[in-house]
């Protein structure tokens, strides 16, 4: 069922009844109302709430007015923090909101710091947002307005705030998407929580109801997932084995939805569609937020999540073949993430980085043989000594995503690059083999200080390399005297495999700047063992 319904002024936009298990196949009948930025788990009010619970929902609405005393010596103990990268010591963490938000977030407590006087007050909570200075409300203000209105509050600051419970998973560290013990609270019959900075979404005092056996039901929110950069998938974790009519959804944080059984295929393929709309949706506002903050050359392209195969022999006992990796392409950098950076500090902390054009990205067919029954996969080879990287999209919507992203990137960086050399030989003389998106692909005779031989990309018809020390090219030349026409040029190089696949990225960004089209039905093609 898909229906718009407003609530506290969320748009629900799609709705429904489900059964929801943990790991250990117990399930409870559920209700999952999806907005565009959560998925909130829902389950039957049976009066087991905690009398807290209802308090800390009030808190979610209520706007707080807490006084601040800077120590002898000392400041507030603030340190405010823009998501860009730039800092002022205040001694605590707020991201930019502010009238410079292109997303219009609230000025968001990110951290407190013990034995300050903002910790000590007691009254100030990760995720609240700060709507109010000495009375004066900060709506309409940037970012730099309000530390300006901070810095001259004097000895003592009221802030008017107002918690803002769905941006807390954000601020806290990240975590990877390991299994969790986070659904205990949907088989245990109550929604306990540790702290205020657990307390209920924005959903969580619908009223809602249900009539079910001529009884009227109301409804209480166990958790509330953010989706931005969440994750969706349809298998058991780890596995190659999909689950039927049934997905689970993770969090940045770590939390999952648990298992997600619906009623037929139908309904599955409605909850996945809705859900991948608006993650996307959110993974393309946090890029257009990012790129605000980074160099024209270091802009980011995608963002997503995908699945890479292990290769340590380690996880068989385990059964554990498969392991989310989060994917960004920024600038010319293809990065490899365990978790979603959430700052910039946290953008050069990927467990792989690779430029694209010294790589070759290559689908795997589903009809050519795999490793195991996952489909979508795609290898990622490079020219280091290391496997290469085995990876799958949970669908075919989500490779060509990423593959047409990974043409603008490599079209884009060979075109600032505009031209590479490579030292080799030929003929047994020093020589320099060029790269050149205007001119093709020429070879420099040092000795003499002269070009040889050029050719255009479009001459070019074949590659083959021994993977160690020699590549071959192959040219159609109309003056050649071979019958065929075809000249062959052997080349021996250091680095062969960097060789190849810099050609290849030119030839790539020559073709995305002539006939895109022609990619679509002429991918690069690998094999599963390669």
């Amino acid at each position: 069922m898909s229906v718009t319904k407003s609530h506290h002024n969320l748009d629900v936009v799609h709705h429904g009844i489900v059964l929801i298990s943990d790991e250990n196949s117990t399930s409870r009948s559920s209700r999952l109302l999806l907005s565009k930025d959560e998925l909130c788990i829902q389950v039957i009010d049976d009066g087991t709430a905690e009398p807290e619970e209802a308090k800390e929902t009030l808190m979610e609405n209520a706007t707080r007015q807490v006084v601040i005393v800077k120590k002898p010596d000392s400041g507030f103990g603030l340190s405010i923090k823009v998501s860009g990268g730039n800092h002022m010591k205040m001694d605590l963490n707020i991201i930019q909101g502010g009238s410079e938000n292109a997303q219009n977030m609230p000025i968001v407590i990110s951290k407190i710091f013990k034995g300050l006087p903002a910790d000590e007050c007691g009254e100030l909570f990760i995720g609240d947002a700060i709507v109010e200075v000495n009375g004066v409300s900060i709506e309409g203000q940037s970012h730099d307005e309000v530390v300006n209105m901070l810095k001259s509050s004097g000895d003592q600051v009221t802030l008017g705030v107002r918690h803002f419970t769905h941006m807390t998973p954000f601020l806290k560290p990240a975590q990877s998407l390991q299994p969790d013990s986070t659904l205990d609270q949907l088989f245990d019959g109550r929604s306990s929580r540790s702290n205020k900075a657990q307390s209920e979404s924005r959903f969580s005092d619908s009223k809602w109801q249900q009539h079910i056996g001529g009884q009227e039901k109301k409804w209480k929110t166990l958790t509330s997932l953010p989706l931005a950069m969440a994750y969706v998938t349809r298998y058991l974790w780890g596995t190659d084995n999909i689950r039927t009519n049934s997905f689970e959804v993770r969090a940045v944080d770590g939390r999952s939805s648990g298992i997600v059984h619906c009623e037929d295929t139908a309904a599955l393929e409605q909850w996945i569609a809705h859900i991948s709309k608006h993650i996307l949706s959110l993974n393309h506002k946090s890029i257009k937020m990012s790129n605000k903050y980074l160099h024209q050359s270091e802009q980011i392209s995608y963002i997503g999540w995908v699945n890479e195969y292990l290769n340590d022999d380690d996880q068989e006992e385990l059964k554990i073949r498969w392991q989310p990796r989060f994917l960004i392409l920024k600038g010319s950098d293809v990065c490899f993430f365990d978790v979603p950076p959430l700052n910039s500090e946290d953008l050069n902390k990927c467990v792989y980085l690779y430029k694209c054009y010294d790589v070759a990205v290559k689908q795997v067919p589903n009809t050519s043989p795999r490793r195991d029954k996952r489909d979508n996969c795609f290898l990622i080879e490079t020219p280091m000594q290391i496997p290469n990287h085995y990876l799958s999209f949970e669908s075919a919507a989500g490779f060509e995503l990423f593959e047409q992203a990974y043409y603008r990137t490599v079209y884009n960086t060979i075109t600032q690059m505009q031209s590479r050399t490579f030292a080799c030989n030929f003929e047994g003389r020093p020589s320099g083999i060029v790269f050149d998106i205007k001119q093709g692909i020429s070879l420099y005779d040092i000795p003499t200080k002269s070009y040889i031989w050029q050719y255009r990309f479009r001459d070019l018809q074949a590659v083959a390399d021994d993977g160690k020390l020699c590549v071959q090219l192959s040219f159609t030349d109309d003056r050649s005297l071979n019958p065929d026409r075809i000249e062959v040029k052997d080349i021996e190089c250091e680095d062969v495999v960097t060789v190849v696949f810099n050609l290849h990225s030119f030839v790539l960004a020559k073709i995305v700047s002539t006939d895109p089209d022609y990619l679509k039905s002429n991918r690069y093609v690998g094999n599963a063992e390669d």
